[in-house]
């Protein structure tokens, strides 16, 4: 069975100081000679994912970052990219996800995911964009981060995540997690939703609303209820390690 592994080891440090205007980690998409191009793909520039992180998170939203664990920020990107990144996450060969061992149990974790390489457009120039975010996070709480990862996932009806957090035990490479929702016109019923605790022992449910984005604390328990619906988002990390090297077998 293929698999795509994140490595979450720690690993040397490759940048000498955090993603910062002096060292912001420059990603540009492959173009593969392939029949299979994305018609998203024509026109589709760095500059349709430019996002404002300052304007979008104030002092009041950082406030309850540090003091809760997490904020969610809704209508992030303009439609040109929202499109793009709905139209690959239905374009591309999903892999069978794994738990942090390499163990397959669905009844824990259903979701299929592809991993965000250079050869996925709208993914990696989404990827630029929470770099951006992560430079704001290190200028305003000394995050530490050095680099972010993704993976576009798919969770098929009758399928969630149990209870869990980004870091297994022991762990801190992950710093701050995002999800990033995919699916139009979601409803209730549809179910889905993200359920998380924040630093007070809270629970709070997300629904999975297209153009939506959460962003919590890595180490913050968290589950993906039941969709009963075909559910689409990215999940997002950013990291204080150094990069990641990924196994992606028969791509």
């Amino acid at each position: 069975m293929t698999q795509i592994i994140s490595n979450l080891n720690v690993t040397e440090l490759i940048l000498d100081n955090p993603i910062g205007e002096d060292n912001p980690p420059l990603l540009f998409p492959s173009n593969p000679n392939n029949n299979q191009k994305i018609s998203t793909q024509h026109g589709l520039q760095l500059s349709d994912f430019d996002i404002n992180w300052q304007d979008r998170l104030h002092d009041i939203q950082l406030d309850k970052f540090v003091n809760d664990g997490w904020i969610v920020i809704d209508d992030v990107f303009a439609n040109k990219a929202l499109l793009a990144l709905q139209a690959e996450s239905g374009f591309i060969d999903y892999r069978e996800a794994t738990l942090t061992a390499g163990i397959r149990i669905s009844d824990i974790r259903g979701d299929k995911i592809r991993w965000i390489t250079e050869k996925f457009f709208a993914g990696f120039y989404y990827l630029q964009s929470i770099n951006a975010l992560a430079a704001l996070f290190n200028r305003s709480l000394f995050a530490g981060i050095r680099h972010s990862e993704a993976h576009y996932a798919c969770y098929p009806v009758g399928f969630g995540y149990q209870w869990h957090s980004d870091n297994p035990a022991g762990r801190d490479e992950r710093v701050i997690s995002a999800v990033f929702y995919l699916n139009d016109e979601w409803a209730t019923s549809d179910g889905g939703a993200l359920e998380i605790v924040d630093k007070q022992g809270v629970h709070h449910h997300v629904m999975p609303v297209a153009n939506r984005l959460i962003i919590f604390d890595s180490d913050l328990q968290h589950q993906v209820q039941i969709a009963h619906r075909q559910r689409y988002s990215i999940a997002t990390w950013m990291r204080r390690d150094g990069l990641v090297p990924f196994v992606d077998e028969n791509s």
